[in-house]
């Protein structure tokens, strides 16, 4: 069976494990990302996504940032 790279999977981490979230199509990829900003407001700064595509290579990710440790959005290692 061909990837199918136009849908991307967002997935949560709450309390050290992750889940899936949402399976997603490409042309909802911002709002998606948008609505885990939401989530992470009102999760107190404790809640990580990332985005991985067909390959479950990681796309972006969410979570602390060093030195600043404010939670912000960053490229995976393979995007750049």
């Amino acid at each position: 069976m061909e990837k199918d790279f136009s849908f991307v999977m967002f997935k949560i981490n709450v309390s050290g494990s992750w889940a899936n979230l949402v399976f997603c199509h490409v042309d909802r990829y911002d709002e998606v990302k948008a609505a885990c900003g939401v989530l992470a407001q009102a999760g107190r700064g404790s809640i990580r996504f990332k985005v991985l595509d067909a390959d479950g290579g990681v796309i972006e990710h969410y979570g602390p940032q060093k030195p600043n440790g404010l939670y912000e959005w960053r490229d995976g290692p393979g995007r750049r």
